[in-house]
């Protein structure tokens, strides 16, 4: 079993303990967020205490499937984003998501590989290069499988064939805990290229890395839906963190950190 809250309380968290009630004084909403919206949230994290004073914003970043299975378990959460739709449904359907979930954001998801590379990768077909070192987030993260579909595409695609996606996956050496710990592993120069979103590009690492192209007739362009958990004990805050997530305001945040329109 996977632990629950994993990753709470660290570097992506916001906020302390959690607190039952609704009420405002001391309340603490706790929100279970793809580890993409990291950087987004975390900034409309503090825009949204300053809005609620007293009230504090847990932000427990994850991969989606992971964040989808802690709450299976019974993990206290108030608001669940995740990078897929999948995810959501998958919740949905053990009647664990309140009402109708919205989509605030896409994406659209890009190589990348060290300032330095030293697999000399220039375009998307060197990915198949024998010796590539390629990480990737954990099967069932929304990263890894759009990855898997646009190499689906690929290899339909008579000008890079079945061989090509073969020669990709046999260069995977390392799956991660979700993307952002991918990406992490090319900053640092530990692997040669990912497949990461657009909006990971980050400016903490945008100078220690490259961005390479991924063909837009194979690309795939990411969903994002966001829901109140059924059961939440501040049910109130969580849809108010909803509006503010899809509101002009929060768009323009997502906007800042490299997302696109939910809608367009």
């Amino acid at each position: 079993m996977l632990p629950l809250l994993a990753g709470c309380g660290g570097a992506g968290a916001v906020g302390g303990p959690s607190t039952s009630g609704g009420g405002r004084g001391g309340a603490t909403l706790t929100v279970f967020a793809a580890a993409s919206l990291t950087d987004a949230f975390g900034q409309l994290a503090k825009d949204f205490e300053r809005q609620h004073p007293g009230v504090r914003v847990r932000n427990n970043f994850n991969g989606s499937s992971t964040l989808a299975a802690q709450i299976e378990q019974g993990a206290p959460a108030d608001v669940f984003a995740s990078a897929d739709t999948q995810q959501m449904r998958r919740l949905q359907k053990k009647g664990l998501i309140a009402g109708k979930p919205r989509l605030f954001a896409r994406n659209r998801e890009v190589v990348i590989v060290p300032r330095s590379n030293p697999a000399h990768i220039r375009g998307f077909k060197d990915l198949a290069k024998p010796g590539v070192k390629l990480v990737l987030a954990a099967k069932g993260v929304p990263a890894a499988v759009y990855a898997t579909k646009i190499l689906d595409k690929a290899a339909k695609d008579p000008a890079y064939g079945p061989s090509f996606e073969k020669g990709v996956t046999s260069n995977v050496v390392s799956r991660e805990q979700d993307v952002r710990a991918a990406v992490s592993r090319v900053a640092t120069g530990d692997a040669d290229a990912t497949f990461c979103y657009a909006s990971d590009v980050t400016p903490d690492v945008r100078g220690k890395v490259r961005v390479i192209e991924i063909p837009k007739n194979l690309n795939v362009v990411a969903t994002y839906p966001i829901a109140v958990v059924k059961g939440s004990k501040n049910e109130k805050l969580a849809r108010e963190w909803v509006d503010l997530v899809t509101s002009q305001k929060g768009q323009k945040v997502l906007e800042k950190w490299g997302f696109m329109p939910a809608s367009g």
